[in-house]
C-alpha cells in the first residue's frame, strides 16, 4: 500500500509542474497579446494624429504640390528600399 501512495504523490507532483508551466506559458503569452494589442493601438493613434493635424490644402495649392512618385508595383519595395539605401548610405559614410 505504501507503493501505491508515494506512485500517488509522484503523480500529483509531476500534475502540478505541469499545471504550473501551462498557467506560466499561458500568461506569459497573454502578455505578449496584450503588449502587441496597446503598440497596435498606440501607432493607430499616431497615425490618425499626423493625419488630422495635417492642413488641408485647396484646390490650386493641391496642382501645385503634386510632385511625380516612383510607382512599385509592391508594397514589399517600401520598406526594403529603404533598408537597401540606409545600409548603403552607411557602408559609403565609413
Amino acid at each position: 500500500m505504501s507503493d501505491l501512495a508515494s506512485y500517488n504523490s509522484a503523480i500529483q507532483v509531476a500534475a502540478a509542474f505541469l499545471i504550473f508551466v501551462v498557467g506560466y506559458l499561458a500568461l506569459l503569452i497573454l502578455l505578449v497579446a496584450c503588449i502587441l494589442a496597446l503598440e497596435g493601438l498606440r501607432q493607430g493613434f499616431i497615425f490618425a494624429r499626423k493625419s488630422f493635424s495635417k492642413p488641408v490644402l485647396e484646390p490650386a495649392q493641391l496642382r501645385a504640390a503634386v510632385v511625380p512618385a516612383i510607382h512599385r508595383s509592391s508594397a514589399f519595395f517600401g520598406w526594403t528600399h529603404r533598408l537597401t539605401e540606409g545600409l548603403v548610405r552607411g557602408l559609403k559614410h565609413n
